[in-house]
């Protein structure tokens, strides 16, 4: 089995480095990495593989730094690794990218992804990447099966999980509960960096003048404005009181 999967050089969001007076995101400051949901696919499609046999191909579409993340993804056990070097880009641009890909190192049996990104949180290549490719998407998949040519995914839609099932080939998406990513051991991670990184250009895929579609404007923190209320309770006796105001505060608010 073939397995193609997409993976993504983004900010590392739990270490955001905020501009404290214009509360502005300072991108270039805020380390990067493989995002969470990307691993997840990575270590889902090594899992498939484990059970099945084949190959695995990670393609990332980013910056020449984000090299870094395609050596992670070998040390986790992928068998090939593309750059594709763009420094805008959004879902209608690497869905674009990831077609155009498909169509000349594939056909692939299994293209997994993560459901939805940390930074952007559009969700929106896995089902443009199957309206590009004619392929049939399973969304959001907490569970994945292969039997008989088929995939099974368990998808959690919101209002219910869903049990799916389609031909191969097909895409996935992935969601956190999915699994638990492998940490690669020292030995692997120094295999890793002797590992060739391909680099493959849009214009290589018939996509030399593509751009983004939607252009980000402003980026600032989330801010949330606290009523810093304050009861005395330094006095032992200013304790019973005290608690008394903040329950009404709280019923007040709908809290309680």
């Amino acid at each position: 089995m073939r397995i193609l999967v997409g993976i993504k050089y983004g900010l590392k969001v739990e270490n955001l480095v905020i501009d404290p007076r214009t509360r502005k995101v300072l991108e270039e400051d805020t380390p990067k990495q493989m995002e969470d949901l990307g691993k997840r696919a990575l270590e889902e499609a090594l899992r498939i593989k484990e059970r099945v046999g084949g190959s695995i191909t990670v393609v990332c579409i980013g910056p020449p730094e984000a090299k870094k993340i395609l050596t992670e993804a070998y040390a986790m056990g992928a068998d090939e690794a593309y750059l594709v070097p763009q420094e805008n880009y959004d879902s209608f641009v690497v869905s674009k990218i990831l077609a155009g890909f498909y169509k000349s190192k594939g056909p692939y049996d299994l293209i997994i992804l993560g459901g939805i990104s940390t930074d952007g949180f559009t969700g929106l290549v896995g089902s443009r990447l199957a309206g590009e490719l004619n392929l049939p998407l399973l969304p959001l998949a907490k569970k994945v099966e292969i039997k008989d040519q088929e995939v099974i995914v368990e998808s959690d839609l919101g209002d219910g999980i869903y049990k799916l099932k389609s031909k191969l080939p097909a895409i996935i998406t992935v969601t956190l509960e999915i699994n638990e990513p492998r940490i690669p051991k020292l030995p692997q991670i120094l295999k890793a960096k002797k590992k060739p990184i391909h680099e493959i250009s849009p214009a290589d895929l018939g996509l030399a003048d593509i751009s983004p579609k939607i252009s980000i404007v402003d980026t600032k923190a989330y801010e949330v404005k606290r009523k810093n209320i304050i009861w005395d309770a330094s006095d032992p006796s200013k304790i019973p009181e005290a608690i008394e105001n903040l329950i009404n505060k709280l019923r007040e608010e709908g809290v309680l």
